[in-house]
């Protein structure tokens, strides 16, 4: 019994380690695995968060970029400016080189010719008195005109003085618009060294980084079905309402055909009063024969209009374009471009992150068209300017009405917060119909 009893206890501990063993494999198999989990879930946000910040390297590059391009045409317009006031002070010096030769030349004339050495010696040094009268007449003139001249000397002497000033104003603000730039351009490279590492860190983990962008084309894939359904929505329903309309048009049309033929009739069955003389009995009359209906005149269709009633303010802001507002005041950044740009999704739209406001404003004068809900709780703002439409997506708090009337500069509503950046961002698009178009082609 003992022999036979050993090796199945035995073969019951295998058994127990073999099971224990395996928990234990899998224990360790389920943790591994909510390891690398974990590890691809924190390094997918990790490359979002790298992108996102990316983007707002980029938005910094464009801006730095911009005022570097301002700054140089301020240093061109200053370096113009010191030419001419340089140019000025060569011409002014000359002048007064010519005033003090005149008026040394004359002076030297003055006592040579006549051997005096003041005006008294020289008007009692007369022989008669008419030469004496005409001497003071000489002394009084010469001594005005002295004194014109030693104004007009003083004068120029003066401008050019002024004109050095602005010539050394304006030599200063060259060296501190230079200085600005050469600032700018350090943090530009800068900006561009921390955004080329960016990027290659990004490109190092392919998978992640393709990932982060397919969600971000999700994303904008999202935004352009939004607005475009809205569009043809608002399409619908101003067919709808121009159809209405025509119906009205041709009810009343019809409504006054049929009080214009109860009227003829009306004046058709009433009888002629019959004249008769007085004595004598008025004559039988005739029954009167029934009136033969006149037959209708073809009613005149109503003159098609095919022109654009908005056809003014297409015109207007066709004209424009190039020259209207900013849809937010400085300060801001645009961290998403329109269209197609490499390293981003492309985009019907560019998205802006306000730095310094939250309020969203017109670009041109128009008229609201549309609030719609989006699917994240915000809203979007459609202002039509025509046959153009301006969309303003992620609006939170909306200022304007649809239906109404707004102005260029007027507040549209404030933008909801990105929570991705923590900042407000708008998204913004101008359109013709269906047709997106380049909203910085169209603004300053």
């Amino acid at each position: 019994m003992l022999l036979t009893a050993a090796p199945l206890m035995a073969t019951a501990q295998k058994q127990q380690r073999t099971i224990k063993s395996a928990k234990s494999e899998k224990t360790a198999t389920q943790k591994r695995i909510s390891d690398a989990t974990k590890k691809l879930s924190d390094n997918q946000k990790q490359t979002e968060q790298s992108l996102r910040q990316l983007n707002l390297l980029r938005g910094e590059i464009d801006q730095k970029e911009s005022q570097i391009a301002a700054t140089r045409q301020q240093v061109e317009q200053i370096n113009g400016e010191i030419r001419l006031a340089e140019d000025s002070i060569r011409l002014l010096d000359a002048k007064l080189d010519a005033l003090k030769e005149s008026y040394k030349k004359a002076l030297r004339k003055l006592q040579t010719s006549r051997g005096f050495t003041d005006e008294l010696s020289y008007i009692f040094s007369s022989r008669s008195f008419r030469e004496a009268y005409a001497r003071i007449r000489y002394v009084r003139q010469f001594g005005e005109w002295r004194k014109r001249k030693t104004q007009e000397i003083r004068r120029a002497t003066e401008n050019i003085k002024n004109k050095r000033q602005q010539l050394s104003q304006l030599q200063s603000q060259r060296q501190s618009s230079l200085n600005a730039l050469s600032l700018d351009q350090a943090q530009l490279l800068a900006r561009r060294d921390e955004a080329g590492k960016l990027h290659s860190q990004l490109e190092a983990d392919g998978k992640s980084l393709k990932q982060a962008l397919d969600k971000e084309k999700l994303r904008l894939r999202n935004i352009d079905t939004e607005i475009s359904r809205m569009i043809e929505a608002e399409r619908r329903e101003k067919e709808r309402r121009e159809a209405e309309r025509r119906e009205r048009e041709r009810k009343a049309r019809e409504e006054q055909k049929r009080k214009d033929a109860e009227k003829r009739k009306q004046k058709q069955s009433t009888p002629a009063p019959s004249k008769s003389s007085p004595g004598k009995s008025s004559p039988k009359t005739e029954p009167a024969k029934p009136a033969q209906p006149t037959p209708k005149a073809p009613s005149p269709k109503a003159p098609i209009n095919n022109s654009d009633p908005d056809a003014v303010m297409t015109r207007r802001f066709e004209d424009a374009r190039g020259s209207m507002l900013f849809p937010v005041a400085s300060p801001y950044r645009i961290i998403g471009k329109y269209g197609s740009v490499a390293g981003q999704p492309s985009s019907t739209g560019i998205e802006i992150i306000l730095d310094g406001t939250d309020t969203a404003r017109a670009i041109f004068d128009g008229t609201v068209s549309r609030i719609f809900q989006n699917h994240d709780g915000n809203y979007s703002v459609m202002v039509r300017h025509g046959a153009y439409i301006t969309v303003f997506y992620n609006i939170s708090s909306p200022a304007v009405k649809a239906g109404s009337a707004i102005k260029a500069g007027q507040s549209v509503g404030k933008v909801g917060v990105d929570p991705r950046y923590g900042k407000p961002m708008l998204h913004f698009e101008i359109r013709k119909g269906s047709q997106t178009l380049n909203p910085q082609s169209w603004v300053k």
